[in-house]
């Protein structure tokens, strides 16, 4: 049988054990090595596979001169690792967090893929219907290259013409295993600090651990090791507060995977022995919120051609060779560094930013630039302070901001430096009374250089009210002062807000909101639709603007190769004409994939996706993919091919559920998931159901009619004695079952048996999935009970 094999209260993995009359136990050599190996030292490794050599499976007793105590356990139904001796323990691991899990199955070598949306528009008042818009986006992989593109088409309202325009095109090359990524064509480069944003036609580079591993936990960077020469009870303590207790035994531990908190960590081992006496090992460690690991850095730098900003296709033509990029650092013990540089021939660039982590978790953050271009010498600079005030269950929060602008300060996207702001400053409390009321006081000032726009500034105060699960009540007050020149609004001034809110389970939301001051206020509510096939989902909304209204529903339908949404809005000056312009709307979107020689059709793909498609032998059953399949699934095989799941996310282990809906009686589709691990705009094909698709049961049988009761064994083909064997055993009334049989084979069947018996059946060709063995005799002595 297989059973857990089971060491300090958690479990290394299966393996096959033998267990005979006599309550011995015999352990499977191959897969006891492979989990107890990461245990032990290379030495102890090499001294156990010395001890095994030249045996399948060997009995507790021959390991004890390889310092490796076991025992089998009935009631667990496991194996269990009593004693490893601390000389041959390896370094264990206490904080496993931080561990990378093992990747998943890895995608196809090439796939593609091409999402298609189409929107068509209605304007009632006129009659016209629009040509409709289209919205093209797709990937092609091959290796680790990946090629994508968006293309959309549309008619322009003003002048009436059809325009194709392309949003990018470009190439990108990744090495997961140093978490960086290449790009050549258009590029939207990552900036960092008081960098400007600005379009590049070239080739860039950019590394980001994140994005490769987007779920890592902040942990402790660096070794940290600890040596236990008897038997101990630890307790890790940080920041003086106690985390976790462990109960060890002799042998040498690492705490580097210890999760940190912001800012500087005082973590306290606290040892005790079994003879009582207590020890303590402490030391430090820091953590920056730059969203790097202590010791882990990023980069990207880009090189190309400026585009033009603009509505439309990026427009090389004109413009000037540059430079864009970034460093940032984040150090163990101090914090963490940011700098930058912007350059081309008409301006350059240079930035920095650090933050500071002060007593009490409390943070102070710098930014600061520099720049050169055609208007001179400019400046910019930006401190900000917070701080959080921990009560248990309640906390408050403390924010401040100052930044200034010269006039003359330029980035790449802003080489004219057009600065209309010179000072902008802000400040906001937050308060929690309860766990269900909270409030908040915020205010802003912004210091204008135009002519045009003098200073604007803003006080407000909030609070809410969270009276039942369901609903939450908000009101305030606020003071508004826009700085816009007389007669272009009328909303400065003080005023008061109100709004309404009911959170329902299964997406449903609805609120009410008004703001006096604006003059403005809005009613919705919503049901979102669910990512499941016929799933439907609305919205109907209503809104108020200083006089003008509109009113608008909304109606979303999820398909399985496609979705579409419907949207009707009607709008006019005041709500007495709020018909008097009226338009409506219809989107669908779909996609077409390939991978694995498969061809399917879906709903649109956001990153990686997979076909999965049925063998050949389930002939007339679909098969499904969803999280949930009990009659709920996410895509579906038919007529129009297999099914495809669009929602794959890059370099993240993840499960693909699958399911056939009514496949023939004692069919095998196999594990019915799939634990994958995609690679940027990556596909799989995944097959369901095999050759191998039938199972068999019956009940043995031996002399005097006796069952075989708890009898184990292996199957395979007669014709192939080296294929991999499945596992065979009985229950307590000799009933068994056997999977994964090929229609019009002959299989073997030998019994752990003393002596070795067995037997044979044949799985006829026109099998469909259920073989009924019925009874098998043995000639074997079953003793009584």
């Amino acid at each position: 049988m297989t059973v857990p094999l089971n060491f300090n209260s958690r479990v290394l993995g299966e393996l096959p054990v033998l267990l005979t009359r006599d309550d011995r136990f015999m352990v499977d050599s191959e897969g006891f090595t492979t989990l107890i190996n990461p245990l032990l030292t290379p030495e102890a490794q090499a001294e156990l596979a010395a001890s095994l050599a030249g045996t399948t499976s060997f009995a507790s007793e021959e390991i004890n001169s390889a310092g490796i105590s076991l025992d089998y356990d009935p009631e667990q139904l496991a194996v269990l690792v009593l004693r490893i001796d601390p000389a041959k323990r390896s370094v264990e691991s206490l904080f496993q967090g931080g561990r990378p899990e093992e990747p998943g199955m890895a995608p196809e070598r090439f796939s593609a893929y091409l999402n298609s949306n189409i929107v068509v528009q209605r304007r009632e008042s006129t009659g016209d219907v629009t040509t409709p818009s289209v919205y093209l986006n797709g990937a092609v992989r091959f290796g680790n290259v990946v090629f994508e593109t968006d293309v959309q088409g549309q008619e322009n309202l003003f002048t009436g013409d059809y325009e194709v325009d392309r949003r990018y095109a470009r190439f990108v090359y990744d090495q997961p295993e140093a978490y960086r990524r290449w790009f050549a064509g258009d590029l939207d480069p990552e900036i960092r600090g008081r960098q400007g944003f600005a379009e590049l036609g070239g080739v860039g580079v950019l590394r980001q651990k994140q994005r490769f591993e987007p779920f890592r936990n902040n942990v402790l960077s660096g070794g940290r090791q600890f040596v236990l020469q008897e038997s101990s009870t630890v307790r890790v303590f940080r920041n003086g507060v106690f985390v976790r207790e462990f109960r060890l035994d002799p042998g040498q531990y690492d705490v580097s995977n210890l999760p940190l908190d912001v800012g500087s960590n005082d973590l306290q081992l606290e040892i005790q022995n079994d003879s009582g006496r207590i020890g303590n090992i402490n030391y430090r460690a820091y953590l920056d919120t730059i969203d790097l690991e202590p010791g882990d850095y990023d980069y990207g730098a880009y090189v190309g051609v400026v585009s033009e900003l603009g509505i439309g296709s990026p427009d090389y033509g004109d413009g000037e060779l540059a430079f864009t990029g970034f460093y940032r650092k984040a150090f163990l013990d101090r914090p963490a560094i940011g700098v930058g540089l912007q350059a081309s021939a008409d301006v350059q660039n240079v930035t920095g930013q650090t933050r500071f982590i002060l007593p009490g978790g409390s943070r102070l953050q710098f930014d600061g630039s520099v720049s050169n271009a055609d208007r001179g010498v400019g400046y910019a600079a930006a401190v900000s302070y917070d701080f959080l005030v921990d009560f248990g269950d309640k906390a408050d929060s403390f924010t401040l901001l100052a930044d200034y602008t010269s006039e003359d300060y330029a980035t790449l996207g802003n080489a004219f430096g057009d600065n209309t702001t010179s000072l902008a400053l802000s400040a906001s409390y937050a308060h929690q009374f309860t766990n269900e009321w909270f409030a908040n006081v915020s205010t802003s000032y912004r210091m204008s250089r135009s002519d045009f726009i003098d200073d604007s500034y803003a006080i407000s105060a909030t609070s809410n009210y969270r009276f039942t699960r369901e609903w939450t009540l908000q009101v305030g007050a606020e003071y508004i002062s826009y700085g816009a020149p007389d007669g272009f609004t009328n909303r400065d001034g003080f005023g008061v807000t109100a709004a309404l809110v009911w959170q329902g389970a299964f997406g449903r939301r609805a609120e009410a909101r008004y703001a006096s001051a604006r003059d403005s206020g809005s009613v919705r509510f919503q049901q979102a639709s669910e990512n499941r096939v016929g799933a439907f989902g609305y919205a109907l909304a209503s809104t108020y603007d200083d006089g003008a209204g509109s009113v608008s529903g909304q109606a979303d339908y999820i398909a399985n190769r496609f979705d579409a949404s419907l949207s009707h809005t009607a709008f006019g000056r005041s709500f007495d004409d709020i018909t008097e312009e009226q338009v409506t709307s219809l989107r669908i979107g779909s996609s077409i994939a390939t991978t694995g020689g498969k061809v399917a059709i879906g709903r649109n793909i956001f990153d990686s996706f997979a076909i999965v498609y049925p063998h050949e032998s389930l002939e007339d059953s679909p098969v499904i993919v969803g999280d949930n399949l009990q009659g709920v699934y996410q895509a579906r095989s038919g007529a129009l091919g297999p099914a495809l799941a669009g929602r794959l996310t890059s370099y993240v282990n993840q499960s693909i559920r699958y399911d056939a809906l009514d496949p023939p009686r004692g069919y095998n589709i196999g594990d019915g998931i799939a634990r994958v691990r995609p690679a940027y705009k990556s596909g799989y094909a995944i097959q369901v159901g095999s050759a191998k698709f039938v199972s068999a049961l019956g009940r043995l049988v031996g002399n005097a009619d006796r069952p075989v009761a708890l009898m184990s064994g292996r199957v395979r083909p007669v014709d192939d004695l080296t294929a991999e064997p499945e596992l065979f055993f009985t229950n307590s009334v000799g009933r068994f079952a056997v999977q994964n049989l090929e229609p019009g084979k002959r299989y073997r069947v030998e019994l752990f048996s003393s002596p070795v018996r067995g037997f044979e059946f044949t799985v006829p060709e026109d099998n469909e999935g259920l073989l009924d063995l019925q009874v098998v005799n043995v000639p074997l002595d079953v003793p009584e009970d």
